[in-house]
């Protein structure tokens, strides 16, 4: 059969098959791949490698090097041998235990009456219990002192008027008090979401069918929030078992795990005695994980269903006075620390008295003329640490949403490692690793640069995947389509588009290093101290108003930061937290 002629132009003249050129076949690019494997470099680099350096020096007796004829129990035999490192493992289980169970009950209550009930001044409220998450606790945890110490002004008025005592505020009752009014926001504001959220029509069907209130409330609304309750529980024992300035204020000799590897590594620089006591506040960490593992696998949840509406707030008088009376008496405990410091911030005089007999800015003048350094290096240090990690987190965040991959939920993971480490352990994993060797970085500033950006990396990685989350991922293609490479469309299309979100994760992050204090502890040095540190010296050497003048400028500064931010992203403080 004879091939068809070809088809002759308007001209009359047969088109040259030569004239058409050839399709080129698009190059690939490779740039998310290169930020890819810079993801893995710098999380395996900066995370992973500490984690497990810290693991093999827990097994090699202190001045032997790392080496495998050198492994031995000896650091972990002192739990078995030691009275101070069994009474400091009884400790911490019974601080972060206790913390976590009144922190919850404390909770529970506020986070079901803001949810169900008509509360006036409800914003308010939710603002006001973003405070004691944003002020370091250590900082208010002496104004317990000042107000349940043997001279305090409430002891003092509980026993000339009722002839009541109060336990002594040095030791577990002190440091369980402080923690747990200052965490238990973390409880109540994941509840309140989850109780705001959750399909009313379950609950009114079991009040149609006679249920009684309390009734529901046991067998329907906390049962149907348990994932909630337990998301809660669970940064509250972390944060709890991981604090070390409370104890070390409030303590004495109250030995917990953390004042333990502070005193290890203080007193004896034993490094490898620090990593096992670390390891075994990581056990910790990990068995009261899966105990919360274990026990939400045996019941299936479901909050949510097809309804667009909430469940209606009640207005019954009753409900109105007790709901508010709760909450705003349990947000008036929680920042009565705060409250307390910025009022002995402007005390000159307070020496065998219950109150100050003299105000005036003295404190302020002496922050601001001589003591100004610690502020400065703060806000370079949480400034330095806070362009890496959105700079790393929108390359990690971008890779893990939009590019398909093996491995992908491994960078997730890795990412969010250390959201769930006691800050503590992540000090003594950057002091055991990079003390010595071809990285040292011990006593500079790139140490503490490195430690904050890795604690805080999980802030501005979420941060930034919800709002890339958000970006119609069209946009991008037609960027693509255009001819523009994969780090142009990035620069000039997913940026703009994600800038309030980048900019308040910042926010957030650069507002919660300022007060930053388990890792700083560590791994400061005298010419790079801190706030904080500045804060905890003044505290131990009992030079309370100068430190509550600094920690006044802490609260402000980051107070402004997270408001600033929730107007950035239009949404409330509260929501920023949850």
């Amino acid at each position: 059969m004879a091939a068809p002629d070809p088809i002759p132009t308007a001209g009359g003249a047969t088109p040259n098959r030569g004239a058409f050129p050839r399709t080129r076949r698009p190059q690939r690019d490779w740039t998310p791949w290169l930020a890819g494997a810079l993801t893995v470099g710098v999380l395996l680099l900066f995370l992973v490698y500490p984690i497990f350096t810290t693991l093999a020096s827990s097994f090699v007796p202190q001045g032997r090097a790392l080496a495998l004829q050198n492994l031995s129990l000896v650091n972990f035999e002192r739990f078995f041998t030691s009275p101070l490192y069994q009474r400091a493992f009884v400790n911490s289980l019974v601080v972060s235990l206790s913390v976590t169970a009144i922190a919850t009950l404390l909770a529970l209550p506020a986070a079901h009456a803001m949810a169900r009930v008509q509360i006036p001044a409800r914003n308010l409220l939710m603002s006001l219990s973003v405070i004691p998450l944003i002020a370091p606790p250590f900082i208010g945890a002496y104004s317990w002192v000042i107000l349940l110490g043997r001279s305090g002004i409430v002891t003092h008025y509980l026993d000339s008027w009722f002839g009541l005592s109060v336990p002594s505020i040095f030791g577990p009752f002190g440091i369980i008090l402080a923690l747990s009014l200052s965490y238990f926001p973390f409880v109540f504001l994941i509840v309140q979401g989850a109780l705001a959220a959750a399909d009313p029509f379950i609950e009114e069907s079991a009040n149609i069918m006679g249920a009684s209130r309390w009734r529901i409330l046991r067998t329907i609304t906390f049962p149907l929030v348990i994932p909630s309750i337990a998301s809660g529980a669970l940064i509250v024992f972390i944060r709890s078992l991981g604090n070390v300035g409370v104890p070390a204020v409030l303590g004495g000799d109250y030995y917990v795990l953390p004042t333990l590897i502070l005193f290890q590594v203080e007193g004896f620089f034993n490094l490898n005695g620090a990593a096992a006591i670390a390891m075994v506040n990581v056990l910790l960490v990990m068995a009261f994980l899966l105990l919360i593992r274990r026990f939400q696998g045996k019941k299936r949840y479901v909050t949510l269903t097809g309804t667009t509406r909430g469940a209606r707030r009640s207005t019954r008088p009753l409900d109105v006075v007790l709901g508010s009376a709760y909450v705003w008496g349990l947000m008036f405990l929680a920042l009565l620390p705060q409250i307390l410091v910025v009022f002995s911030s402007f005390a000159e005089r307070w020496a065998g008295t219950l109150f100050p007999t003299q105000y005036g800015l003295g404190n302020y003048r002496l922050i601001l003329g001589s003591v100004l350094q610690p502020i400065v290096n703060s806000v370079t240090l949480a400034g330095v640490a806070t362009v890496m990690a959105l700079a790393f987190g929108l390359i990690t965040a971008y890779v893990s949403l939009r590019k398909r991959f093996a491995g992908r939920w491994l960078i997730d993971l890795t990412v969010m490692l250390p959201f769930v480490l006691p800050g503590i352990v992540t000090g003594v994993a950057y002091l055991t690793t990079f003390n010595t060797g071809p990285l040292a970085m011990t006593g500079t500033a790139a140490i503490l640069v490195f430690a904050y950006f890795v604690r805080r990396l999980a802030y501005a990685f979420r941060s930034i995947s919800a709002a890339i989350g958000q970006v119609d991922t069209a946009l991008e293609d037609a960027s693509t389509i255009c001819g523009a490479s994969w780090g142009r469309t990035i620069r000039k299309v997913t940026v703009p588009l994600i800038a309030p979100g980048i900019l308040a994760g910042g926010i957030l992050v650069f507002s919660t290093l300022i007060g930053e204090l388990s890792v700083t502890i560590m791994l400061f040095s005298g010419a790079w101290k801190t706030v904080s540190i500045a804060i905890f010296e003044y505290l131990t050497s009992y030079r309370t108003a100068p430190a509550a003048a600094m920690g006044t400028i802490v609260i402000v500064i980051t107070l402004t930061l997270v408001f600033t931010a929730s107007r950035l992203l239009r949404r409330g403080m509260a929501d920023l937290f949850r």
